[in-house]
């Protein structure tokens, strides 16, 4: 049986963890979202190591404090992979290799953020990191120049029904393009990550309009 797609928040939780892994949640930090909480709980039971949840979701819970007090954390994949490694061998028996397992593999996270490291780390609110990939991870999935014509053609339909050229306008704009058949529109992040900022990917392409609002930079 395959497994099922992963889920955001099983991403999420998994970086969380790698960072909170021996940091101490304040008694004063807030609970997890139950996305976040219900997930890992789930995951964990399924694969047999339900006696680690509340030590799990503790660690959890202390690296997206982390995350959230210093924005120049980050992590490489490989030291990622070695904090999962370590947690996995301590579970009590094999996962189901019929289901995802939890954490998520670096591999999985890499390509949910169309092979770029650094924009999945964005993506939780961690630094780019100085590998945007590991060695060996595949190629790059658009080239320079469909980055570019993404751009102008999110923009120049901007410019004519007049909506902004916003980070978000484009992630749902991309969303929309998407369910009617474009598969050569790089995702968000991407473009983050290629060009360094959003701001960065308008001004280089001359697409910025007068009047937009180029947040999520």
């Amino acid at each position: 049986m395959a497994a099922s797609p992963v889920s955001q928040s099983a991403i999420t939780a998994s970086l969380f963890y790698a960072i909170g892994v021996g940091r101490i949640p304040s008694s004063h930090s807030p609970a997890l979202a139950d996305d976040l909480r219900d997930t890992v709980t789930r995951m964990l039971q399924d694969q047999g190591a339900g006696d680690s949840v509340n030590e799990v979701l503790d660690a959890v819970r202390a690296g997206r404090d982390a995350v959230a007090g210093d924005p120049s954390l980050s992590l490489s994949a490989k030291k990622y992979e070695e904090l999962r490694s370590h947690l996995l061998a301590a579970q009590p028996a094999a996962p189901n290799r019929a289901r995802n397992v939890w954490p998520i593999g670096a591999s999985t996270i890499l390509k949910r953020a169309d092979g770029s490291w650094s924009a999945a780390l964005q993506n939780v609110g961690l630094a780019p990191s100085s590998r945007a990939r590991p060695s060996g991870f595949g190629t790059a999935r658009f080239t320079p120049a469909q980055f570019g014509a993404a751009l102008r053609d999110f923009t120049g339909q901007g410019a004519r029904e007049g909506f902004t050229t916003s980070y978000q306008s484009y992630v749902d704009w991309r969303k929309a393009q998407q369910q009617r058949g474009r598969t050569d529109l790089p995702s968000g992040p991407s473009i983050r990550n290629t060009y360094g900022s959003w701001s960065a990917a308008l001004k280089r392409e001359g697409t910025q309009r007068g009047g937009a609002a180029p947040d999520g930079s």
